[in-house]
């Protein structure tokens, strides 16, 4: 079998990223979510605040981002010493098809369940939550008050969403899109990575 790869794309408050942390520690692999960014720099030349800058940002592709290029950067430099959000995202999947073929790993967030479409021996996730529970998560982990973290929220959504359905042929957040969606407030965090966690192991068995 080749190597198995878990892609969690999430909710803003859902607590997807602590819970791909906690299935990581389980399944004794790694977990790439800013980390990807950086690979990615590595292996293309570019530096890692170019591709912080379009992370997962509003109207990805359209005219927005447009980022100078310093330095070399062999194949990827631009004419005119600038590269388009859609070249980044070109490097950043190619970043996530090299490490799915060297490695077990989770991978949360950009695109990564249908950059890997094809490949055998991935589960998509999806993790939402309950309003009340995102908002107290964001409201804790930002420092906001109630209405500043509801819009925090809103537009964090917002984002992921553009970018991801820019990107991708399948929808944000559909159901039809993953292999499985968790609502992390039904079981808690700690209860939806024990659900996970069996899942993948009778998936992989």
């Amino acid at each position: 079998m080749k190597n198995f790869i878990i892609s969690i794309g999430r909710q803003l408050g859902s607590g997807g990223k602590e819970i791909a942390e906690k299935l990581g520690e389980l399944l004794n692999i790694k977990v790439y979510d800013k980390t990807l960014l950086e690979v990615a720099a590595k292996e293309s030349g570019l530096d890692t605040t170019v591709f912080e800058t379009a992370d997962e940002q509003d109207n990805v592709g359209f005219f927005s981002g447009l980022f100078s290029i310093h330095g070399s950067m062999g194949d990827y430099m631009p004419i005119g010493d600038y590269m388009g959000n859609d070249k980044l995202f070109e490097i950043q999947s190619e970043t996530i098809r090299n490490i799915a073929e060297r490695e077990n790993c989770i991978i949360v967030g950009r695109c990564a369940e249908y950059v890997l479409r094809d490949h055998p021996s991935m589960i998509s996730i999806f993790i939402t939550s309950d309003n009340n529970d995102r908002i107290g998560r964001i409201m804790e982990k930002e420092g906001l008050d109630y209405e500043k973290a509801i819009d925090f929220i809103e537009k964090g959504d917002k984002r992921r969403r553009s970018y991801h359905d820019y990107y991708a042929t399948t929808h944000w957040g559909e159901a039809r899109s993953y292999d499985i969606c968790v609502n992390s407030s039904k079981m808690g965090i700690e209860g939806t990575v024990e659900l996970l966690y069996n899942f993948i192991k009778s998936r992989f068995a």
